[in-house]
Protein backbone atom coordinates (compact mmCIF):
# COMPACT_ATOMS: atom_id res chain seq x y z
CA UNK A 1 0.00 0.00 0.00
CA UNK A 2 2.57 2.49 0.59
CA UNK A 3 4.76 1.76 -2.32
CA UNK A 4 1.60 2.33 -4.26
CA UNK A 5 1.11 5.48 -2.73
CA UNK A 6 4.78 6.20 -3.03
CA UNK A 7 4.61 5.82 -6.97
CA UNK A 8 1.47 8.57 -6.96
CA UNK A 9 2.74 10.73 -4.84
CA UNK A 10 6.12 11.12 -5.82
CA UNK A 11 6.08 12.10 -9.34
CA UNK A 12 2.93 14.81 -7.88
CA UNK A 13 6.07 16.07 -5.39
CA UNK A 14 8.48 16.89 -8.46
CA UNK A 15 5.84 18.12 -11.02
CA UNK A 16 4.95 20.69 -7.85
CA UNK A 17 8.51 21.39 -7.10
CA UNK A 18 9.12 22.12 -10.70
CA UNK A 19 5.94 24.53 -11.12
CA UNK A 20 7.05 26.45 -7.72
CA UNK A 21 9.98 26.57 -8.45
CA UNK A 22 9.71 28.63 -12.06
CA UNK A 23 6.64 30.40 -10.45
CA UNK A 24 8.61 32.24 -7.68
CA UNK A 25 10.92 33.69 -10.12
CA UNK A 26 7.47 35.90 -11.40
CA UNK A 27 6.80 36.74 -8.05
CA UNK A 28 7.86 40.41 -6.60
CA UNK A 29 10.45 40.66 -3.68
CA UNK A 30 10.53 44.08 -2.78
CA UNK A 31 13.82 44.72 -0.03
CA UNK A 32 16.47 47.06 0.60
CA UNK A 33 19.82 46.60 -1.65
CA UNK A 34 22.93 44.78 -0.43
CA UNK A 35 25.13 47.50 -1.17
CA UNK A 36 24.31 50.45 -0.75
CA UNK A 37 25.46 53.74 -1.74
CA UNK A 38 27.62 54.60 0.75
CA UNK A 39 29.35 51.02 0.85
CA UNK A 40 29.32 50.68 -3.16
CA UNK A 41 33.05 52.58 -3.67
CA UNK A 42 31.79 54.32 -6.52
CA UNK A 43 32.46 57.93 -6.88
CA UNK A 44 29.72 60.55 -6.59
CA UNK A 45 27.20 57.88 -7.00
CA UNK A 46 23.60 58.75 -6.26
CA UNK A 47 19.97 57.14 -5.39
CA UNK A 48 17.69 57.83 -8.05
CA UNK A 49 14.19 56.82 -9.73
CA UNK A 50 12.23 57.53 -12.74
CA UNK A 51 8.67 55.98 -14.47
CA UNK A 52 7.84 54.30 -17.50
CA UNK A 53 4.98 55.37 -19.46
CA UNK A 54 2.37 53.56 -17.14
CA UNK A 55 4.02 55.24 -14.39
CA UNK A 56 5.35 52.05 -12.42
CA UNK A 57 8.87 54.11 -9.96
CA UNK A 58 11.83 52.15 -10.61
CA UNK A 59 14.51 52.84 -8.34
CA UNK A 60 18.32 52.47 -8.89
CA UNK A 61 21.92 54.00 -8.65
CA UNK A 62 23.67 56.79 -10.58
CA UNK A 63 27.03 57.87 -11.44
CA UNK A 64 27.69 60.84 -13.49
CA UNK A 65 30.25 60.77 -16.72
CA UNK A 66 33.64 62.14 -16.84
CA UNK A 67 33.99 60.90 -20.49
CA UNK A 68 30.38 61.52 -22.36
CA UNK A 69 29.78 58.29 -22.42
CA UNK A 70 27.73 56.34 -19.91
CA UNK A 71 26.29 52.04 -19.68
CA UNK A 72 23.11 51.33 -18.55
CA UNK A 73 23.96 48.45 -16.37
CA UNK A 74 20.86 45.36 -15.79
CA UNK A 75 20.61 42.10 -13.28
CA UNK A 76 19.32 39.02 -13.43
CA UNK A 77 16.17 36.72 -12.59
CA UNK A 78 15.88 36.88 -8.48
CA UNK A 79 18.50 39.77 -7.97
CA UNK A 80 19.08 42.92 -7.61
CA UNK A 81 21.19 46.24 -9.07
CA UNK A 82 23.28 44.89 -6.38
CA UNK A 83 24.36 42.43 -8.98
CA UNK A 84 26.07 44.78 -11.07
CA UNK A 85 28.30 46.99 -9.18
CA UNK A 86 31.67 45.05 -9.51
CA UNK A 87 30.81 45.92 -13.55
CA UNK A 88 29.36 49.67 -12.94
CA UNK A 89 32.43 50.38 -10.37
CA UNK A 90 34.91 49.50 -13.22
CA UNK A 91 33.27 51.22 -15.84
CA UNK A 92 32.93 54.56 -13.62
CA UNK A 93 36.71 54.47 -12.76
CA UNK A 94 37.44 54.65 -15.81
CA UNK A 95 35.01 57.58 -16.71
CA UNK A 96 31.54 56.43 -17.62
CA UNK A 97 28.68 57.34 -16.42
CA UNK A 98 26.70 53.99 -14.87
CA UNK A 99 23.13 53.57 -14.16
CA UNK A 100 22.06 50.11 -12.70
CA UNK A 101 18.38 49.85 -11.92
CA UNK A 102 16.38 47.05 -10.09
CA UNK A 103 13.35 45.51 -12.86
CA UNK A 104 9.96 46.05 -12.38
CA UNK A 105 8.92 43.70 -9.13
CA UNK A 106 12.96 43.62 -7.61
CA UNK A 107 14.20 45.21 -4.89
CA UNK A 108 13.44 48.55 -4.74
CA UNK A 109 11.26 48.89 -7.81
CA UNK A 110 7.51 49.17 -8.26
CA UNK A 111 5.63 46.70 -10.70
CA UNK A 112 5.36 43.13 -11.95
CA UNK A 113 7.43 41.04 -13.20
CA UNK A 114 6.82 39.03 -16.67
CA UNK A 115 10.63 38.77 -18.35
CA UNK A 116 8.67 40.62 -21.42
CA UNK A 117 6.63 44.29 -22.11
CA UNK A 118 7.21 45.91 -18.65
CA UNK A 119 10.75 45.01 -18.33
CA UNK A 120 11.52 46.60 -22.54
CA UNK A 121 9.76 49.69 -21.02
CA UNK A 122 11.49 49.78 -18.28
CA UNK A 123 14.93 49.77 -19.82
CA UNK A 124 13.89 52.28 -22.59
CA UNK A 125 12.45 54.32 -19.60
CA UNK A 126 16.21 53.54 -18.25
CA UNK A 127 17.68 54.82 -21.46
CA UNK A 128 15.51 58.41 -21.39
CA UNK A 129 16.56 59.03 -17.99
CA UNK A 130 20.39 58.73 -18.65
CA UNK A 131 20.03 60.41 -22.23
CA UNK A 132 18.94 63.61 -20.41
CA UNK A 133 21.65 63.88 -17.36
CA UNK A 134 24.03 66.51 -17.55
CA UNK A 135 27.47 65.36 -19.10
CA UNK A 136 26.20 62.73 -21.43
CA UNK A 137 26.39 62.48 -25.26
CA UNK A 138 22.96 60.64 -26.16
CA UNK A 139 24.48 59.23 -29.06
CA UNK A 140 27.45 57.60 -26.87
CA UNK A 141 25.00 54.79 -24.49
CA UNK A 142 25.82 51.15 -24.24
CA UNK A 143 24.38 48.73 -21.86
CA UNK A 144 25.94 45.77 -20.17
CA UNK A 145 22.67 42.89 -19.11
CA UNK A 146 23.34 39.88 -16.68
CA UNK A 147 21.43 36.57 -17.54
CA UNK A 148 17.83 37.51 -17.51
CA UNK A 149 18.57 40.96 -17.83
CA UNK A 150 21.20 40.15 -20.53
CA UNK A 151 17.64 38.19 -22.25
CA UNK A 152 16.21 41.62 -21.95
CA UNK A 153 18.55 43.94 -23.24
CA UNK A 154 19.11 41.71 -26.22
CA UNK A 155 15.51 42.39 -27.07
CA UNK A 156 15.65 46.24 -26.73
CA UNK A 157 18.60 46.78 -28.31
CA UNK A 158 17.40 44.94 -31.32
CA UNK A 159 15.10 47.46 -32.19
CA UNK A 160 16.41 50.02 -29.94
CA UNK A 161 19.46 52.03 -31.64
CA UNK A 162 19.99 54.48 -28.54
CA UNK A 163 21.85 51.41 -27.62
CA UNK A 164 25.17 52.15 -29.20
CA UNK A 165 27.42 49.03 -27.82
CA UNK A 166 26.01 46.51 -25.86
CA UNK A 167 27.33 43.82 -23.28
CA UNK A 168 25.68 40.76 -22.87
CA UNK A 169 26.90 38.54 -20.28
CA UNK A 170 25.81 35.04 -19.62
CA UNK A 171 22.27 35.86 -21.24
CA UNK A 172 20.44 32.46 -22.37
CA UNK A 173 19.48 32.90 -25.98
CA UNK A 174 15.94 31.19 -25.87
CA UNK A 175 14.12 30.98 -22.48
CA UNK A 176 12.14 27.79 -23.74
CA UNK A 177 15.41 26.02 -24.54
CA UNK A 178 17.15 27.26 -21.40
CA UNK A 179 14.04 26.17 -19.10
CA UNK A 180 14.27 22.50 -20.93
CA UNK A 181 17.69 22.38 -20.09
CA UNK A 182 16.75 22.97 -16.45
CA UNK A 183 14.99 21.02 -16.18
CA UNK A 184 16.27 18.27 -18.35
CA UNK A 185 16.47 15.56 -15.52
CA UNK A 186 13.52 13.54 -15.33
CA UNK A 187 12.07 15.02 -18.41
CA UNK A 188 8.21 15.55 -19.00
CA UNK A 189 7.67 15.22 -15.24
CA UNK A 190 9.64 18.55 -15.12
CA UNK A 191 9.60 20.52 -18.33
CA UNK A 192 5.41 20.45 -18.43
CA UNK A 193 4.90 22.21 -15.08
CA UNK A 194 7.95 23.99 -15.19
CA UNK A 195 6.71 25.59 -19.01
CA UNK A 196 3.28 26.07 -17.57
CA UNK A 197 4.56 28.06 -14.37
CA UNK A 198 5.78 30.80 -17.71
CA UNK A 199 2.47 30.53 -19.69
CA UNK A 200 0.71 31.54 -15.59
CA UNK A 201 2.63 34.59 -15.11
CA UNK A 202 2.88 35.84 -18.33
CA UNK A 203 6.17 35.24 -19.97
CA UNK A 204 5.80 34.59 -23.86
CA UNK A 205 8.67 32.42 -24.60
CA UNK A 206 8.45 33.36 -28.33
CA UNK A 207 8.56 36.68 -28.29
CA UNK A 208 11.96 38.74 -29.30
CA UNK A 209 13.85 35.35 -28.36
CA UNK A 210 17.26 36.77 -28.96
CA UNK A 211 18.81 34.33 -30.86
CA UNK A 212 16.66 35.41 -33.63
CA UNK A 213 16.82 38.86 -32.80
CA UNK A 214 20.77 39.69 -31.93
CA UNK A 215 22.21 39.44 -35.20
CA UNK A 216 19.57 43.02 -35.20
CA UNK A 217 22.50 44.37 -33.49
CA UNK A 218 24.57 44.96 -36.02
CA UNK A 219 26.41 46.98 -37.05
CA UNK A 220 26.81 48.31 -33.59
CA UNK A 221 29.37 46.57 -30.95
CA UNK A 222 28.41 43.50 -29.28
CA UNK A 223 30.21 41.82 -26.71
CA UNK A 224 28.88 38.27 -25.40
CA UNK A 225 30.34 36.99 -22.15
CA UNK A 226 30.01 33.45 -20.60
CA UNK A 227 31.80 31.82 -17.65
CA UNK A 228 33.48 28.40 -18.57
CA UNK A 229 32.03 26.73 -15.78
CA UNK A 230 28.29 28.02 -15.52
CA UNK A 231 26.30 25.73 -14.68
CA UNK A 232 23.03 27.69 -15.15
CA UNK A 233 23.52 29.29 -18.80
CA UNK A 234 25.60 26.65 -19.87
CA UNK A 235 28.69 27.89 -22.59
CA UNK A 236 27.31 25.98 -25.46
CA UNK A 237 24.17 28.00 -25.15
CA UNK A 238 26.54 31.22 -24.81
CA UNK A 239 28.24 29.86 -28.15
CA UNK A 240 25.03 29.74 -30.05
CA UNK A 241 24.16 33.10 -29.37
CA UNK A 242 27.07 34.57 -30.68
CA UNK A 243 26.34 32.55 -33.69
CA UNK A 244 23.51 34.09 -34.38
CA UNK A 245 25.09 37.74 -33.76
CA UNK A 246 26.05 39.98 -36.64
CA UNK A 247 29.11 41.85 -36.86
CA UNK A 248 30.99 42.78 -35.34
CA UNK A 249 30.96 41.05 -32.01
CA UNK A 250 33.18 39.60 -29.76
CA UNK A 251 32.93 36.17 -27.55
CA UNK A 252 34.49 36.35 -24.01
CA UNK A 253 34.24 33.18 -22.11
CA UNK A 254 35.76 33.75 -18.62
CA UNK A 255 38.22 30.24 -17.04
CA UNK A 256 36.99 29.56 -13.73
CA UNK A 257 34.03 32.04 -13.99
CA UNK A 258 30.55 30.37 -13.13
CA UNK A 259 27.24 31.91 -13.23
CA UNK A 260 28.96 35.79 -12.86
CA UNK A 261 31.15 36.76 -10.56
CA UNK A 262 33.83 37.52 -13.61
CA UNK A 263 35.97 40.07 -11.59
CA UNK A 264 36.66 37.12 -8.58
CA UNK A 265 37.57 34.78 -11.14
CA UNK A 266 40.05 36.75 -13.80
CA UNK A 267 39.74 40.13 -13.09
CA UNK A 268 42.60 41.44 -14.93
CA UNK A 269 42.02 39.68 -18.20
CA UNK A 270 38.01 40.64 -17.99
CA UNK A 271 38.65 44.15 -16.81
CA UNK A 272 40.52 44.79 -20.02
CA UNK A 273 38.26 43.12 -21.90
CA UNK A 274 35.19 45.28 -20.99
CA UNK A 275 36.94 48.63 -20.68
CA UNK A 276 37.96 47.79 -24.37
CA UNK A 277 34.86 47.31 -25.42
CA UNK A 278 33.39 50.03 -24.33
CA UNK A 279 36.45 52.07 -25.39
CA UNK A 280 33.56 51.80 -28.44
CA UNK A 281 31.42 54.47 -27.01
CA UNK A 282 34.40 56.95 -27.54
CA UNK A 283 35.26 57.13 -30.94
Amino acid sequence: MFAALAVLLVPGYVALRAYCDERRTFIPVRHEPRVTVARSRISGLRDVSFSTPTGVVLRGVFAPSRNRAAVVLTHGSNGERSDVLPEARLLSQAGFGVLAFDWPGHCQSEGTIAWGAPERAALASALDFIAVQPGIDPARVGAFGFSMGGYITAQVAARDRRLRAVALASSPSDALEHLRWQHRQLGALRRWPAQLALRVSGMNVEELVPQRVVAEIAPRPLLIIGGREDQIVPTWMTEKLFAAAGEPKQLLLVPNAGHGGFLDSNAAHYSQQLLSFFDALLR
